[in-house]
């Protein structure tokens, strides 16, 4: 456990709650203030553990910046691609 590393991606904020996946396989509601001050949906976290000398665990949370600006512009690209596939007007079906 100790060194542990999780990558955490919030996904959306629920009033006191941070719903947040983890490692890319499920959702786990976390409460905002365990997050980095700052924190907002869409960013990217690194969680790792650590143990203290009285053998007390923490984890340390910060936000992964290029990680988070890495994942923005792939999210970005992707919805460019699919609008330029869109012959736009309405849906018949």
């Amino acid at each position: 456990m100790i060194g542990e590393r999780r990558r955490l991606v919030v996904d959306r904020f629920e009033g006191d709650l941070a719903v947040v996946e983890v490692d890319g396989v499920g959702f786990v509601d976390l409460p905002r203030w365990l997050l980095p001050e700052g924190t907002r949906e869409d960013d990217v976290l690194v969680a790792t553990a650590r143990e203290a000398a009285d053998g007390a665990v923490t984890w340390e949370i910060r936000i992964d910046a290029e990680a988070t600006a890495a994942a923005r512009e792939e999210a970005r690209s992707l919805v460019e691609r699919l609008r330029r596939k869109d012959p736009g007007g309405d849906i018949v079906l």
